[in-house]
């Protein structure tokens, strides 16, 4: 738990709300408890930034650190009514406890290096740094401040992108080629523990830049993003993989689109395409991963984190470099995405996550 002076701190600090600019949907006028969208504004003054999705009203809650992580995914992570969202220039990661439509800070997890990525899974907060994987377990709504699991990194060459976890324990990984897979015990048990268990990637040209990564049930879903390609990774191999639309690089070599960081709900895998601008869908099932559909929806900034929940997408992208955009889409039966509003943030944000 946080020291009484951090909790007096924090309780110090103010909480703005702001409501989104455009016009809601009249289904959002219904009573009841909302998901909350999550994102951290990611500045030197680091807020947990929580979205009503029936109002789009925001507050921001202080986490307690400092941010600015860039180029990952898995900033902020949730699960049942936990939180967690990383202070990367603080080197800690800030807990969260659901508190009717707000956040309540209550922990600090101090990381054995600096934290770009968080999942819950395993009965543990797992944590990414730029060196290290930890794991610290979680008995309830308590996390407990000491890892009882931490490895170094294949390459610990600080290009550390994201962590998730599936069935078959953890999955980092870092963008200058590796990924690999952690075994993960129960929070009763060692958490993570090495060796790191590399994944090998597809042969050249196709194992340019890993980035994003979805896990769900024995599957994980990579992006291989400067190589255009999705795949299908299923007892530590590539089992599919599928490219998107092309050219997906002009005649200078810029990129035009890349796949980049993912999203799963049902069968439809959401990616979110920073260069493009837009949100690219893949089918997906056990076997197979499909590409299906450019622009799926656009947006005014380069998207940098996507999260699915139930029949919500929410999306944070770049704005205009200034301000930044935290949007949230309807999915439907067809995999259709419909606006219900997105809501602007001051800075960089960071990190995507939907709690119910």
């Amino acid at each position: 738990m946080f020291k009484a002076h951090k909790l007096w701190a924090l309780a110090l600090a103010p909480v703005f709300a702001f409501a989104a600019e455009s016009t809601l949907p009249a289904a959002s006028k219904a009573q009841g408890s909302a998901p909350l969208f999550l994102t951290i504004t990611n500045g030197a003054a680091n807020y947990l930034a929580v979205v009503n999705s029936r109002t789009g009203q925001t507050t921001y809650v202080p986490t307690g650190g400092s941010g600015g992580v860039g180029g990952n995914a898995g900033g902020v992570a949730a699960e049942g009514p936990l939180a967690a969202a990383v202070n990367f220039a603080s080197g800690n990661v800030t807990v969260f406890a659901r508190r009717g439509d707000s956040m309540q800070p209550t922990q600090l997890i101090k990381t054995a290096s600096q934290p770009v990525s968080v999942a819950f899974g395993h009965g543990h907060l797992l944590v990414l740094g730029l060196t290290t994987a930890e794991s610290f377990p979680v008995y309830g709504t308590d996390v407990m401040k000491d890892a009882d699991g931490m490895v170094t990194l294949v390459r610990a060459d600080k290009s550390a992108a994201q962590i998730v976890s599936f069935d078959g324990g953890a999955f980092y990984v870092e963008k200058s080629g590796s990924v690999a897979i952690l075994d993960v015990s129960t929070a009763n048990g060692a958490g993570i523990t090495g060796p790191s268990h590399p994944v090998v990637l597809p042969a050249f040209p196709n194992n340019d830049t890993p980035f994003g990564v979805i896990g769900r049930g024995a599957n994980i879903y990579l992006t291989i993003a400067h190589s255009d390609m999705e795949v299908l990774i299923r007892n530590g191999q590539v089992v599919s993989s599928a490219g998107g639309p092309t050219p997906f690089v002009d005649g200078s070599g810029k990129f035009l689109h890349a796949p980049c960081w993912n999203a799963l709900s049902g069968q439809f895998l959401y990616s979110a395409d920073t260069p493009g601008k837009q949100i690219l869908r893949y089918l997906v099932s056990d076997t197979n991963v499909f590409y299906d559909k450019p622009a799926a929806a656009r947006l005014t900034g380069g998207p940098t984190d996507l999260t699915a929940v139930g029949n919500l997408l929410g999306v944070i992208d770049g704005g205009d470099g200034v301000t930044s955009n935290a949007s949230l889409f309807k999915i439907d039966s067809e995999g259709e995405l419909e606006l219900m509003f997105a809501v602007k943030i001051p800075g960089a944000i960071n990190g995507a996550a939907i709690i119910r």
